[in-house]
């Protein structure tokens, strides 16, 4: 009876939508459509601005951008960072983005011009300094995150657009177990929702969510189902409906046979969650996470992809291998992003 009360409710996370928007979806399947990227980079920082307008960014100090709706894919890298990974990236509009990297030293450079010029706003050479993501909640305030440095995360935040950042004081930070960390793998191990919550998945000796309702001011622990122990195990990606539901998947990331429980859900804003059952859940480890559109629920992995809609009694498994998956905020466009510069948008076929 549990179990089946869980699908039950993971079913009601995403809308029910009316009965043509059901009949017209069942007729339409999701898909990944591949797009020349014209980069060989391992593209795990993405942002869809809109139905023309993404951006990509990853190793080799690599930033792409699209404002044909992948049509064509321009390089827009930022120079001198040929040995920087943007694990992370934000996109506003077709001109102006925020890119952070991952490892030594940290950086955060902001464009304003579509990529022809890129300003550093943050730089730290500290030892451990290590960034997973960001997220922002508007167009001016922004957060991101880093694995902890003497037991505390490390936590940035920006209330002008990027143009500056501060670092929360050392006793605000969230405590984290010894030999924990986020995993840079997508840029969605952090993610803000509605005007105040923000999330970070955490993985290792323990699947941790930390989550604030003010901004991160301050923050609350929650200990989540999905499978941890292991260095290479844990929490990879976030994401929300609304403001109550919301899906995390993760799992193993040596490998989709490796993994065992990679998806749970909420329906109280994130203060407890409960696993998707092995037989409705992603065939897989899944790095990325994302809700498209209300009906429909994308999920991503190396090795393999696939996607839930309402009404379907599991996950459906899709062609293409992929890192990260975003999705505009209208709800109205998708792209996924992964190794040796894969790109792609979602089309419906």
């Amino acid at each position: 009876m549990r179990q089946v009360l869980a699908f039950c409710l993971l079913v009601t996370l995403v809308s029910c939508g009316s009965k043509e928007t059901k009949e017209k979806e069942i007729a339409l399947v999701p898909a990944w459509e591949p797009q020349t990227s014209n980069t060989e980079a391992s593209l795990r920082g993405l942002s869809t601005v809109s139905d023309q307008v993404a951006w990509a960014s990853g190793s080799g100090g690599t930033v792409i951008r699209t404002i044909d709706g992948g049509t064509t894919w321009t390089d827009v890298s930022i120079p001198g960072q040929e040995t920087i990974d943007f694990r992370d990236i934000e996109g506003f509009d077709a001109n102006t983005a925020i890119a952070l990297s991952a490892g030594l030293p940290a950086l955060i450079f902001k464009t304003t011009d579509g990529g022809q010029t890129w300003e550093q706003k943050y730089f730290s050479d500290a030892e451990g300094t290590f960034y997973d993501a960001m997220d922002f909640w508007n167009d001016q305030e922004g957060i991101a995150f880093g694995d902890a440095i003497d037991s505390r995360l490390l936590i940035l935040k920006t209330s002008d657009g990027g143009e500056t950042w501060s670092e929360l004081p050392f006793d605000q930070r969230p405590v984290s177990k010894p030999n924990q960390g986020g995993f840079a793998a997508s840029g969605t191990c952090l993610r803000t929702n509605g005007e105040s919550n923000v999330y970070i998945g955490l993985g290792g000796p323990e699947a941790s969510l930390f989550y604030s309702f003010d901004k991160g001011e301050t923050w609350a622990k929650t200990i989540t189902p999905l499978q941890s122990g292991e260095p290479t195990q844990g929490i990879f990606s976030i994401d929300f409906k609304n403001e109550e539901e919301g899906l995390m998947v993760g799992g193993d990331y040596r490998g989709d046979s490796l993994t065992r429980i990679n998806a749970a859900y909420t329906t109280d804003k994130g203060e407890s969650w409960f696993p998707v059952m092995a037989s409705q859940s992603p065939s897989g480890y899944r790095s990325g996470i994302a809700v498209f559109d209300d009906n429909l629920i994308l999920a991503v992995g190396r090795q393999s992809c696939d996607y839930y809609r309402v009404g379907d009694e599991a996950y459906t498994p899709m062609e293409g291998q992929y890192y990260a998956v975003s999705v505009s905020k209208t709800g109205k466009s998708a792209w996924a992003s992964g190794p040796r510069g894969a790109v792609a948008k979602l089309t419906f076929k």
